[in-house]
């Protein structure tokens, strides 16, 4: 049974890294948005835009991880 708590609290934990990654997706993509409709193209343009590729990677890995985790509750 403390094998499930424990895999049922390391999903959660994911899921709330999730949320908080999507929110600063959002908020450096209306940052360079803005800069970009601004005709602002500078280094904080460029600069967002790699960390926001960057975020994005990170945040389909954590799905994955996630969806592993998920398969692997079947078994416990």
């Amino acid at each position: 049974m403390a094998d499930l708590d424990r895999a049922k609290d390391f999903i959660n934990n994911i899921r709330l890294y999730m949320s908080i990654l999507v929110a600063v997706i959002l908020a450096i993509g209306s940052g360079v948005s803005k800069l970009y409709l601004g005709n602002s193209e500078n280094y904080l343009f460029y600069a967002g835009n790699v960390l926001m590729l960057i975020l994005i990677v990170t945040f389909i890995y954590l799905l994955k991880v996630l969806h592993r985790k998920t398969d692997e509750l079947k078994d416990l």
